[in-house]
C-alpha cells in the first residue's frame, strides 16, 4: 500500500498546483485579454454572462499562439 499511497500524495499535490489550468481556461492568459473580454459582457445579458466570458476566453486559450510561433513567423518575416 505505500506505493499507492504516495502515488495518491503525489497525484493530490499535482492536482493542488495545476488545477487551475485544467478547470479555468483563462489561468494562462495574458491579464490583459481578460480585461478585454470582461469589457465585453455588458453586451450580454447578465445570466449568460459567465458562461459566455467562460466560453471567449477558453476559444482564445484553445487557439492562442505560442511562443514558438510567433518567433518563427517573425523570423520568416
Amino acid at each position: 500500500m505505500g506505493f499507492f499511497s504516495d502515488l495518491n500524495k503525489k497525484l493530490i499535490e499535482n492536482i493542488y498546483a495545476h488545477s487551475s489550468y485544467l478547470t479555468d481556461p483563462s489561468a494562462d492568459l495574458p491579464r490583459r485579454v481578460k480585461e478585454i473580454v470582461d469589457l465585453l459582457m455588458p453586451f450580454i445579458q447578465p445570466e449568460a454572462r459567465e458562461e459566455v466570458r467562460l466560453e471567449i476566453l477558453g476559444i482564445i486559450h484553445e487557439h492562442m499562439y505560442d511562443e514558438v510561433e510567433i518567433e518563427d513567423s517573425a523570423a520568416e518575416k
